[in-house]
């Protein structure tokens, strides 16, 4: 992909945030905007800096986390040497990050990494807020997709308080876990999911430790719910295991 007008106006219409804007507000931003390359595990942004602007994910994937790292006097315990971490999202193109850059401050809350080999696109802060100034068109649709992922992480909430781990597991499976779409409990019959992240990932995601995710799938297939093969997990009856859950 190279950086041209026309790709960028592409590469920003592939973003179900920028899809219905105006076609005058894309052609204000695109000569901004920056095409990024980045490797697997290079930083997006970090919590605490400030934020440059929005960022399109147009290909590969994202992992968004929070992290307390350890102190340098604090006693060795066979834990990460890089402290304790908890993934927020596993974000997939098209996406949008950033949103961070809405508030007074404009200061990242959380951090975000490459899990794959990816292309982003940036869209300077001072850009994105001149469009907001300037008329509704855009901040509509910012605040539409704030609220869906917002909604998305009130979701995750209630699950973590409200449902067993098994119940997390098989809730993601059958909601999250397909790349392109995920099976639907009402059709019953079989399915085949793939993680879309390494199963270590998606443990910190449901809030479990890797060893009792494994427990959990191990525990699901041992009763005919499904089949492991590394990231694939095929499910013969997609409403027995929701049944499950």
């Amino acid at each position: 992909m190279s950086d041209g007008p026309a790709d960028v106006m592409t590469s920003l219409r592939s973003a179900p945030v920028f899809r219905d804007v105006p076609q005058a507000v894309l052609q204000r931003l695109a000569p901004s905007a920056r095409l990024l390359r980045l490797s697997r595990n290079e930083p997006v942004f970090q919590r605490g800096q400030a934020c440059e602007g929005l960022h399109l994910l147009l290909a590969g994937q994202v992992k968004v986390f929070a992290r307390v790292d350890k102190a340098a006097d604090a006693p060795a315990d066979g834990g990460s040497e890089r402290g304790h971490e908890k993934v927020i999202e596993v974000m997939m193109a098209p996406a949008c990050l950033g949103e961070s850059m809405l508030g007074g401050e404009a200061i990242h809350s959380v951090n975000a990494t490459m899990l794959t080999d990816g292309a982003l696109l940036l869209l300077p802060r001072e850009a994105v807020m001149r469009e907001l100034h300037g008329g509704p068109d855009l901040a509509i649709h910012l605040l539409a997709d704030v609220s869906d992922r917002v909604n998305r992480l009130v979701h995750d909430i209630e699950a973590l308080t409200l449902r067993t781990a098994s119940e997390r597991v098989v809730a993601y499976l059958l909601r999250d876990g397909a790349v392109d779409a995920p099976p639907v409990p009402g059709d019953g019959g079989p399915c085949t999911v793939l993680l879309p992240a390494s199963k270590g990932t998606i443990a910190s995601l449901l809030s479990v430790t890797p060893e009792h995710f494994s427990r959990i799938l191990h525990d699901l297939q041992s009763r005919g719910l499904i089949a492991v093969n590394r990231r694939q997990i095929h499910i013969p009856d997609v409403q027995r295991l929701a049944c499950h859950a």
